[in-house]
């Protein structure tokens, strides 16, 4: 089970890690996820409040939440933190799945991008989403 709540902080930081930079360069977030903003203005904004923002506030707080239980033990915060790592493991796998849909149905989204975006999407949701895994594997 300690690998698993492992796995499950390292996928935590990276997507911290991966907001936090969107935060503080949006220019980066811009170039990451292949898109540019409008002529309307504004449109760094928008990379910085949901690719910077929005991507760190929910893996940061789930993050806090997993170090807590796994410090103290505690169950109400054990709670909150295995649903806020089912929400975002599902988000990412949510991803990749929306991912793959548009690498089947889209046509010229079958690129060498989109398949590593669905690996790497992948295995953030299995890293973060690894303590249930165990859990529905009776492993726990």
């Amino acid at each position: 089970m300690a690998i698993a709540w492992g796995l499950c902080v390292l996928g935590l930081c990276l997507g911290a890690f991966l907001g936090a930079r969107g935060l503080f360069d949006p220019h980066w977030a811009a170039r990451l996820v292949r898109l540019k903003e409008d002529e309307q203005g504004g449109g760094i904004a928008e990379f910085r409040a949901t690719y910077g923002g929005v991507f760190f506030g929910v893996h940061a707080a789930a993050l806090v939440l997993v170090l807590y239980y796994l410090r103290s033990g505690a169950e109400l915060p054990g709670v909150a933190a295995i649903g806020a790592v089912f929400a975002l493991a599902a988000g990412w796998a949510g991803a990749a799945f929306g991912r793959l849909i548009s690498i089947w149905r889209d046509p010229g989204a079958n690129t060498a991008f989109n398949r590593l975006s669905v690996a790497v999407e992948t295995a953030v949701a299995l890293a973060i989403g690894a303590p249930w895994a165990l859990w529905l594997a009776g492993g726990v």
